[in-house]
């Protein structure tokens, strides 16, 4: 009877959103320069893609431009986010390790493993979005001016607002997804960490 009891309370431990959003956002105040570094990351990689995005939809709008994104320039992009996954894991990493007695010591007051992860995820989804529309913000005005100077700001203005918005909604999928896949490890990592052991960790 007492293992039931104790497996139904257990069952029962749960951790609104509310909480989780207001828990990762005190943790990113408490550490605003790691969480700026990761951020401007997001958004070095994602303004990459957006500004060849808002390219793209721009010269579809200019017939005569005889000029095309090329195929290799996705590439760029794409190994520019790999990077940003590689980056934002490390500081991820870090984060874990800084944080590690902090861990142990919500662990022993009946955090789970889920909880945990949970923190984690909803950290990185918040710096990732942020670093997301501030990306495509970067790279579509940053094309806009570009080839609102070489080709007319009438050609600018005459896209349509259905593309400006996918490629508003493809960025932040895009940091979305790299900084989910980022924080995949080191939440795991911190899931799956000893409370007793992190007590006797000296960070």
């Amino acid at each position: 009877m007492p293992e039931a009891i104790g497996k139904e309370t257990i069952g029962r431990v749960k951790l609104p959103l509310r909480e989780l959003l207001e828990l990762s956002l005190r943790n990113i105040r408490r550490r605003q320069a790691r969480a700026t570094v990761t951020i401007v990351t997001v958004v070095l990689g994602v303004s990459f893609l957006s500004f060849l995005t808002m390219t793209s939809i721009v010269l579809s709008q200019y017939a005569g431009a005889g000029v095309s994104v090329e195929a290799y320039q996705y590439w760029l992009a794409f190994i520019s986010l790999l990077l940003c996954v590689v980056s934002i894991t490390n500081s991820m990493i870090i984060a874990v390790y800084e944080r590690y007695r902090e861990i142990g010591i919500i662990k022993c007051l009946g955090a789970l493993d889920r909880h945990v992860i949970s923190l984690f995820f909803v950290e990185s989804t918040v710096m990732g979005l942020v670093g997301g529309g501030l990306g495509f913000l970067c790279g579509s005005v940053t094309a806009m001016a570009i080839y609102g100077l070489q080709l007319g700001f009438d050609v600018v203005l005459k896209i349509p607002l259905f593309e400006s918005l996918s490629c508003f909604f493809l960025s932040l999928t895009v940091a979305f997804t790299i900084s989910v896949c980022a924080t995949l490890y080191p939440a795991y990592k911190a899931a799956k960490s000893n409370p007793v052991e992190a007590f006797r960790v000296e960070i």
